[in-house]
């Protein structure tokens, strides 16, 4: 049974603190991994709320607006992270939005995913095989209220929606594993996953959005790493977080809601390795021979943080990765020698910058995007067109593609001149960075 205990931190604040016997880091929050792979939910107890810290950090603030730069009198330096190795850096959860227009037949398709949703209701699941050898289990349940279906492959979680063509949100909710994250690659797994929406429904991808990425460092710290050193280094946007210990060790370090825009963990990840038994795969990434010490950084950033910051699309998260590492490493979480009265004109620690770099090529930090900067394929616009021309026609009692077309036309040309038209163009494509020849094209 979980223990609560109530400790002074060096800082002389109060934390409260759980003490549950073991598995803290087996039970951080990962919702988007396949349910063979979740960890047990356990009460969380949360301390210093704090409501701007990921706001101000989205908008770009200064480090004061956020309270890092609050004067604290420090007392001595806890020991540990004096030796560290950098080992491994990457993604470990990527959740996407797809947006998949489906085939003529989708309803006869529906009908039948209906059929077989009812079934796995009565078994507990149901097998399929796909024309491409992958097998999936067919779940009962779904995602929320938007995504009727799911579907769960060894690689991915697979999340269907009833529309055959996406609005303005996704259609198709994707959680891609993270054994294949690291092992087979982000390319590899949209390859599979667009041959499998094919055979499910003649399925389409229009545009890919990226709605949760989990951005991660590994390294070897000889002795580990306790709550007492983080809580005395720590310097942060937010001090909402907790704690979780197995007999006074910690397991787990958390920074932030695990429903907010952006939560850290610092967990003992070697130690989830040995409990759990299915990831030894990572032996061979860290090129070692034991999981003893690895410890791992992880900022889990969800879809309004992403969007604040300009990553829409996987291009977006390829060409900014690294600077969001930068960012996150710099502006919202930081570990800091006590050598200043003022929080953020400490010295980095030494084990920090060792993350702050790790990315390879570290690139210069990315900067907040205002709402309007969002890009979306063509292709996307052309299904919300589509949609809206189909729906049109229905109104009107028309059946007649090009029929519709020219009602639209006849229509848009009484509704707005095409010098408003122009000059309407001309402001957005500004707005976008897209103008070409001053708009003459």
């Amino acid at each position: 049974m979980a223990k609560k205990t109530h400790r002074e931190t060096p800082e002389g604040r109060g934390f409260d603190l759980i003490d549950h016997g073991g598995g803290g880091a087996a039970r951080r929050e990962t919702a988007s991994e396949p349910e063979y792979e979740r960890k047990p939910e356990t009460e969380e107890k949360r301390i210093g709320i704090s409501k701007h810290g990921t706001e101000a950090f989205i908008q770009g603030d200064h480090t004061e607006a956020s309270g890092m730069a609050l004067s604290v009198t420090r007392h001595a330096s806890p020991p540990g992270a004096e030796k560290f190795t950098f080992l491994l850096c990457g993604i470990d959860t990527l959740d996407l939005g797809l947006y998949v227009s489906w085939g003529p037949d989708w309803k006869r398709r529906l009908h039948a995913l209906d059929k077989k949703k009812q079934e796995a209701g009565k078994n507990g699941g149901l097998l399929l095989a796909l024309p491409s050898g992958r097998k999936a289990i067919f779940k009962p349940g779904g995602k929320g209220q938007n995504y009727r279906f799911h579907l769960q492959f060894e690689a991915y979680n697979l999340y269907i929606a009833k529309a055959a063509k996406p609005g303005t949100a996704p259609n198709v909710y994707l959680s891609i594993s993270s054994r294949t994250l690291w092992l087979d690659g982000i390319e590899t797994a949209l390859g599979w996953i667009a041959e499998d929406l094919k055979a499910i429904g003649k399925g389409k991808i229009l545009f890919v959005q990226v709605s949760r990425v989990d951005l991660c460092a590994d390294f070897l710290i000889p002795g580990g790493l306790s709550h007492e050193f983080l809580l005395f280094h720590k310097a942060t946007r937010t001090d909402k977080g907790n704690l979780y210990l197995d007999r006074d060790m910690l397991e787990t370090f958390y920074v932030g809601d695990a429903k907010s825009p952006i939560q850290l963990r610092i967990y003992n990840k070697g130690l989830e390795v040995r409990k759990r038994g299915t990831k030894g795969w990572f032996l061979d990434l860290w090129a070692v021979d034991s999981t003893e010490d690895i410890w791992r950084v992880e900022f889990q950033i969800r879809r309004p943080a992403l969007k604040g910051l300009g990553i829409n699309s996987l291009d977006d998260l390829k060409e900014r990765q690294k600077g969001l590492w930068k960012r996150l490493t710099s502006k919202w979480f930081s570990l800091r020698l006590p050598d200043n009265e003022k929080v953020e004109r400490r010295t980095v620690h030494p084990l920090w910058c060792a993350v702050q770099e790790c990315f390879p090529h570290a690139a210069a930090e990315i900067q907040p995007v205002s709402a309007g900067t969002k890009e979306i394929s063509p292709e996307w616009h052309l299904s919300h067109i589509d949609g809206c021309l189909s729906s049109f026609a229905a109104l009107l009692g028309i059946t007649s593609r090009d029929e519709a077309i020219n009602e639209l036309k006849a229509r848009l040309e009484r509704r707005n001149n095409a010098e408003a038209f122009e000059k309407a163009c001309v402001k957005k494509a500004i707005q976008k960075g897209t103008l070409s020849g001053g708009g003459g094209r």
